[in-house]
Parts: C-alpha cells; structure tokens; sequence
C-alpha cells in the first residue's frame, strides 16, 4: 500500500528528528525515529540508509546489512543514485565486519565508482574502506597460500626421501632438501605474498604513499588530490614542486594513473596495506 502525502509529511518530520539525534550522537534514538518513519513510509530508500547508518555507528551489522538490502531493493523504484552508492556502501561495511571480504570488496566497488562518478565526498573514506576489504582478502589468502605450499613442501620432501635417486642427502629437519628447480618453482607461486616497495611513479610526493586520487597540475605533476589543495590552501597557490602559479580549478583528475595504480594493486594486493 503506497503511503499517502500525510504519511509522507509525518516521516519527513521524523526523517529530521532523527538527524538531529544522529548529529548529536545518539544512535539509538535515532534509529528509532527512523523506524516510525518507515512504518509510515516503507518505500522511501533514505531512511533505510540512514538507519543504517546509525545502525553502524552501534555496530549492529545485522540491521545494518538489512538497511543496506531494503535501499537496494528500492533501486528502480524511488531510490535515488546516491541512496544506492550508500546502500552498497553499507552493504559492504556489513560484509566485511561478518569476514566476507570477497563479497564486501564486489559491494565497496560498486560504491567508489558510483561516488566519483558524483564526486561525492564520501569517495575518500568509501576507498580506505575498500582497500581494508581487500588487504584483508590478500591476507586471508596469503595465509592458506603458505599453509598449502608448506604442506606440499613436506610432502614433496617425504617422496623424496621414501626413494632417493640420486644420492642426495637430507637436510637439517631429517628429510631431503627439494631439488632447485622446485624451490624456484616454490618461489614463483609465492610472489605475490611477497611485498616490494610500490614503483615511485605510483606514490605521491607530498605524501608519500600510494596515490588513492590521484590528480595532474597545468604543469605535468601529479599528486594526491587532498594534499594537494590543502597545500594550495595553506601555503600557496602554486605548484608544490615545479611552484609553477595555479589555481584549484586547473586540477584535473589523472583517471589514466588511477587505473595503472588501481592493476597494480590488483597484481600486488599487499600494497593495499599502504593505502588503507
């Protein structure tokens, strides 16, 4: 049944109790208040993500991963693009604090890409967030990796010292050492569980870490978006390098170096860990 314009009023009210309880930093409150509204409007997708919100200040990632869900399930139907990127966003966070960090790391991607394409200032903390989920997916990975490597290690070692072939001896722990070939075979599979220092062209000189924003100045250098207009603010209009004259409006996102960074990151998961 839909709500009539009444019920509407009456949860556009409650809608602003509850922000007001929310800046106040009263979550449980407010998700009361948001409860009641949706009571009197369950078809209206932001006050599921607001509850959800609220919800995951306490969090409560049962109801906040029924939020999410509930504003999703409105996409098509009244909810606004900005109602779905939180609804992913939500979704994801939920995913993440159950261990799913797969499944979190598909909805977080689905939300960065919608904020920047709104250039939505939630992008930044929605990408530390992702790049968590993903680090911990490496993490998660790397571990059973080595656990596998070393059990076929050993194995591969017993067979070896169940019927030797060429007089080899055995090594420190009992058993034969693997032949070269297959230690280097060894090494190879576990290159990407080795972490290496990010190529410099990927790090940003002010701040000196992977570029999660990057942007390009009028005079070919590029910087993390952030630090660049507070130095831009703070200390000067110009290039910090170069110190070439600039304004804020000549800085253009360098979406080709993003993707680079963003497949290097894909081939290089452990660099997730320096950018969340």
């Amino acid at each position: 049944m839909a709500s009539t314009p009444a019920d509407r009023k009456a949860a556009e009210s409650l809608k602003t109790e509850g922000n007001a309880f929310f800046s106040k930093g009263k979550f449980s409150a407010a998700i009361e208040k948001y409860t009641e509204a949706v009571t009197l409007c369950p078809d209206w997708a932001v006050l599921y993500v607001n509850r959800g919100m609220a919800a995951r200040k306490l969090e409560h990632w049962g109801r906040v991963e029924e939020d999410a869900g509930a504003a999703l399930a409105l996409v098509g139907a009244g909810a606004s693009e900005r109602d779905a990127m939180k609804g992913h966003y939500l979704l994801g966070l939920a995913m993440a604090a159950g261990g799913q960090h797969a499944r979190s790391k598909q909805h977080l991607r689905k939300a960065l890409d919608a904020a920047r394409e709104a250039n939505d200032s939630i992008k930044d903390e929605i990408w530390r967030e992702l790049a968590s989920a993903n680090y911990l997916l490496w993490q998660a990975e790397s571990t059973a990796r080595r656990i596998r490597h070393g059990d076929m290690r050993k194995e591969l070692a017993a067979l070896l010292a169940a019927q030797p072939t060429d007089g080899s001896a055995p090594g420190a722990n009992g058993t034969l050492e693997l032949p070269n070939d297959w230690q280097e075979l060894f090494k190879t599979a576990a290159v990407h569980d080795c972490a290496v220092e990010a190529p410099s062209t990927f790090t940003c000189p002010l701040t000196m870490e992977i570029f999660r924003d990057p942007v390009v100045t009028p005079s070919g250098r590029s910087y993390e978006r952030t630090a660049l207009l507070e130095h831009l603010k703070k200390v000067g209009r110009f290039d910090p390098i170069t110190r070439q004259p600039m304004t804020e409006a000549q800085v253009v996102p360098n979406v080709s170096l993003r993707a680079a960074i963003e497949l290097y990151l894909e081939e290089h998961p452990w660099g997730w860990g320096e950018v969340k």
